[in-house]
């Protein structure tokens, strides 16, 4: 088998043809060709034959690592006059348009799943890529893949936040209890970190949510008692069952008032 042939089957990309493979000091340079013959805008899929001049542009983008070696895709595109969007570089099937990212889809989203399961500064290490980049890959990914319906249905929610740059900054996380996934996230863990959420989700919508579980934070039963009146507040039963072993006396003090409101009570 031709390494060139070897290459391609590594590569897993379609639409292209392998034509070159250069090894240089820790660098593989993968050099492409694309096998289709029209010619397709990267921004609305307008596809053409007609090129708009002679002229190429040969671009590279950073692909997944070869074992030790960090490795490149070159490819000569050429333009296109899209009646939408006017001259522009026709797409690749592997990567976002010429201009708006140096990296393959398949590397951004491995960054994405790494900075899921890892700090970002060993994204960094093991990835070697910058630590400016790992945020902006993350936001790339996140706004073309988030599913536009994930607030659709909602009925059971649950809210907490999380800690992190070593527990001076909070993340306030809503999970659809249904799905187990996490639907939204804002900065803080005040009432007003989830305003961004009941707008988003809008009247409707609000009102077909049932309960929301959280802790014995005053902030965000807050929230759901100003945006979601008809939600029952369930709280967590690791936070109440921590409280009644702190203060034994909250059964007698119960009667008549709301456990979130005694606990904070106990609390101060």
């Amino acid at each position: 088998m031709r390494a060139t042939s070897l290459v391609k089957q590594m590569l897993g990309l379609r639409g292209v043809t392998v034509t070159e493979v250069l090894l240089g000091s820790g660098i593989l340079v993968i050099k492409l060709r694309l096998t289709r013959s029209s010619l397709v805008c990267p921004k609305c899929s307008y596809v053409t034959r007609a090129c708009y001049d002679t002229r190429t542009l040969d671009s590279r983008w950073r692909h997944l690592d070869m074992g030790a070696h960090q490795t490149w895709l070159s490819c000569q595109l050429r333009r296109l006059r899209c009646p939408t969007h006017g001259v522009i570089t026709e797409a690749v099937p592997f990567a976002r348009p010429v201009g708006e990212s140096r990296f393959t889809r398949d590397f951004e989203h491995l960054v994405v799943w790494a900075t899921a399961k890892m700090d970002k500064t060993t994204v960094t290490r093991l990835l070697r890529v910058a630590w400016r980049t790992v945020g902006t890959i993350c936001e790339r990914v996140v706004a073309e893949e988030l599913n536009p319906n994930r607030l659709d249905d909602l009925f059971v929610v649950g809210v907490d936040e999380i800690s992190f740059r070593k527990h001076h900054n909070y993340l306030t996380l809503v999970t659809n209890h249904d799905s187990g996934k996490i639907v939204y996230g804002a900065e803080g863990k005040k009432a007003k970190s989830l305003d961004e959420f009941f707008n988003d989700l809008g009247k409707e919508r609000t009102a077909n949510i049932k309960a929301a579980t959280m802790d014995l934070g005053p902030a965000f039963a807050k929230a759901f008692r100003e945006k979601a009146p008809n939600a029952q507040i369930c709280l967590d039963p690791f936070h109440v069952v921590k409280v009644r072993h702190e203060a034994p006396c909250i059964p007698a003090v119960m009667k008549g008032h709301r456990l979130w409101d005694v606990a904070a009570s106990q609390r101060s």
